[in-house]
């Protein structure tokens, strides 16, 4: 009885144990640079961006999707919020909305690929995210976007992006999106019709179907969500760095699947969800952040991020384990 206690515990509480192991083990080997509530704010500032875009995998998978074009949207949606600002004239709002549906306008591409031609989910983002990283390349000349300077092409700065813009970027702001993105989606698949339906699509299609769920529909609806959180993710990046590289994004699509994967084991729960994904988000940032504190050569550092994926699958396979013992 203690040893299948001992199991569950570990299968729906194991991350959350891990974080509190992690955060104790680097206050004691460096409590200057780690233990103080502006490293605390600092983590959770880092984990920001990561956060918001695994959001949007969060809502692939709970549908049984697996995005891999999620990092090149954020990617491009960097590119044209601070852009359609500064070289072509649209107010602070319209470039948002703008860049979000150019973002979707990608996503049903994807989404039809994987309806309508029954390509599968994984091969067709991939092949999108290469046409993607190609359009932001010839989007920018192949060089580093600056806002506050003219395109490779010769295109003008003609509007100075507000400092409302910049401000997304900083501390509270950015930490304050993230809870809300956090708590949107939490409340969408945990409390909605649809997001129910939509892990009903993802944990069994065929049960879905025959159920009269309409498969494609939410399908199309998970690549769209997606593209908001990407996108939304994307003028983050914009904000916060003040530039964008042609690769801006791709930084992002391990920590982002590794935190949604994470978050699987939360609660025991077997199945992506919001606050599952951002404690996992909090444990990569908790580690790389101790890491760095201990003056961890950076180049090793993905060898522990590496081992922590690894032992998010193990939590989640004991996690769908103790909920199949239930």
């Amino acid at each position: 009885m203690n040893k299948n206690l001992g199991k569950r515990l570990l299968a729906e509480g194991g991350v959350v144990i891990a974080i509190v192991i992690a955060f104790v083990f680097f206050s004691i080997m460096a409590p200057r640079a780690f233990l103080s509530f502006d490293n605390v704010i600092n983590i959770l500032k880092s984990i920001s961006i990561t956060t918001v875009i695994a959001m949007g995998a969060t809502i692939g998978f709970a549908a049984g999707i697996f995005d891999l074009s999620f990092a090149s949207l954020a990617t491009l949606g960097a590119a044209l919020s601070c852009t359609f600002i500064a070289w072509y004239n649209m107010p602070m709002p319209i470039a948002m909305i703008a860049t979000i549906l150019v973002c979707m306008l990608v996503e049903l591409v994807n989404s039809v690929l994987v309806v309508k031609f029954q390509v599968t989910a994984f091969l067709a983002t991939l092949a999108m995210s290469f046409v993607v990283d190609g359009l932001v390349l010839t989007y920018s000349g192949g060089s580093l976007i600056n806002p506050r300077m003219a395109s490779a092409s010769g295109q003008e700065v003609v509007r100075e992006i507000p400092q409302a813009f910049w401000n997304m970027g900083k501390s509270p702001y950015i930490i304050i999106i993230m809870f809300l993105c956090i708590l949107v989606v939490e409340l969408f698949l945990t409390y909605t019709k649809h997001g129910r339906l939509l892990y009903m699509v993802g944990s069994n299609a065929g049960a879905a179907r025959l159920s009269g769920v309409k498969i494609g529909m939410y399908t199309t609806m998970a690549f769209m969500l997606t593209a908001v959180f990407s996108s939304l993710a994307g003028m983050l990046i914009a904000a916060r760095a003040g530039t964008v590289q042609s690769t801006a994004g791709s930084s992002f699509l391990m920590p982002a699947i590794a935190a949604a994967n994470i978050g699987f084991s939360f609660g025991g729960r077997g199945k992506a969800n919001a606050i599952g994904t951002f404690v996992g988000a909090a444990l990569i940032g908790v580690v790389e952040n101790g890491l760095y504190a201990m003056a961890f050569p950076y180049y090793s550092i993905n060898i522990i991020k590496g081992i922590i994926l690894i032992l998010a699958l193990v939590l989640s396979t004991l996690s769908a384990k103790a909920q199949e013992n239930k």
